[in-house]
């Protein structure tokens, strides 16, 4: 992590930034746009903004149906005797076919286990995550209380009920079955919460959100940075080279906004991103780290979502990371952008490791974004052909700059 003499330097600049943040009435939003939420609340009748707008509502209103998600309910607890540890299983791990007993499991890097889905955590977690999201968004689109207290309902009972929260800690993450019990790359199963800050944002004006839910979000929080921050498990984590630092950047700077800290937050941002783009993509875009994998046109995608997710949370915070180049030329998320974009059109030329088919979805969010910010040629042309507004996910549609892009 960076000193913090240079965080205290970077808020001695902006005291008054400082303050905006330390509540989640003024927080700006991270990753959607106040802009997007103003074109819903705006739709006209068979405008694109109010399909976008019904397709939310009818989410929303099946949400409310939901039951308190937790992950208390799981049956395997291999690796802890404790429901409330989160639990997961490595994805690329399978059973030994030369041990009686299928022990210990073994790595088929980009072979993706299907029996993770229904042994581990993170799919409920990913429910929930969604749920609350598009409930908080209802309700700061149409103003009804109802949405507000299905949200909080689940909030509640994922983080703070003590009969069905989450311990906060991934010890038990990613775990080889009949081998360790949790390993640094868990840390990034949950990546998506870089959504909570936007839906505490969105859900403060409510008063079903209450002090003491506040107190105790902010709490669970502190706790979990803190392991972020301590563990080996995570400490390890941090210092991956790859696409898993850079989730944990960008997963760690949402947890320290909502644990009030957002010195170390800024700091994540200013100096830790930065590095870690700079390593990572080189002047002429490729990303060597992602390249080398099996499924290297995925992970290159995946890579470059994630920094876009970044980029998109340090521009709310008054961070342009989208310009960012080193003096060498390396860093640029427009280089990388412009290094996948001829790979769309003819799949073939993609000469490193792939064993699966090159799908252009896999560019879809980055394209979107990318489009919104650079004025390049080839990226508005890829956008257009491979991610128009309309194949988004109104979720990532959501996170896109409505303004054109500066030339």
């Amino acid at each position: 992590m960076p000193s913090k003499s240079l965080g205290v330097a970077i808020f001695l600049a902006v005291p008054c930034f400082l303050a905006s943040l330390s509540a989640a009435s003024t927080r700006p939003l991270l990753l959607i746009q106040p802009s997007r939420l103003a074109e819903l609340k705006a739709a006209k009748p068979d405008s694109p903004a109010a399909k976008r707008l019904r397709q939310l509502l009818a989410e929303a209103d099946a949400a409310m149906e939901l039951p308190i998600i937790t992950i208390t309910k799981n049956p395997n607890l291999q690796a802890s005797g404790d429901p409330h540890d989160y639990f997961s299983t490595a994805p690329y791990y399978w059973p030994n076919p030369n041990t009686p007993d299928s022990m210990p499991y073994i790595r088929k890097d980009g072979e993706r286990n299907p029996d993770r889905a229904k042994l581990s955590d993170q799919e409920p977690m990913l429910q929930m995550l969604r749920a609350a999201e598009v409930l908080a968004i209802a309700y700061h689109i149409t103003g009804q209380e109802k949405y507000a207290t299905s949200a909080a309902r689940l909030l509640r009972g994922f983080f703070l009920d003590p009969n069905t929260r989450m311990n906060p800690n991934l010890n038990h993450s990613q775990g080889v079955p009949g081998g360790v019990a949790g390993r640094c790359f868990g840390v990034i199963d949950t990546l998506l919460f870089i959504k909570l800050p936007d839906i505490l944002t969105l859900l403060n004006p409510s008063t079903t959100w209450t002090s003491a839910d506040r107190e105790g979000f902010s709490t669970w929080c502190t706790t979990f940075a803190d392991w972020l921050c301590t563990n080996p498990l995570a400490v390890e984590e941090r210092a991956a080279v790859n696409n898993h630092g850079v989730m944990y950047d960008i997963q760690l700077t949402a947890i320290l906004l909502l644990a009030g800290k957002e010195t170390e937050a800024l700091q994540i941002l200013e100096t830790s991103l930065p590095s870690r783009m700079d390593s990572q993509i080189k002047p002429d875009g490729s990303q060597p780290e992602e390249l080398a994998r099996t499924t290297s046109w995925n992970y290159s995608c995946y890579n470059l979502r994630y920094l876009a997710k970044g980029a998109t949370m340090a521009r709310s915070l008054g961070i342009d990371l989208w310009h960012h180049v080193a003096p060498d030329g390396s860093g640029s998320l427009r280089a990388a952008m412009l290094y996948l974009v001829p790979f769309l059109k003819d799949p073939q030329r993609w000469k490193v490791p792939q064993i699966k088919k090159l799908e252009p979805s896999e560019a879809r969010s980055w394209l979107g974004v990318g489009a919104a910010i650079y004025p390049d040629a080839a990226i508005q042309e890829a956008a257009h052909s491979f991610a128009p507004p309309e194949c988004l996910d109104f979720i990532d549609w959501l996170s896109i700059p409505s303004t054109p892009p500066t030339p």
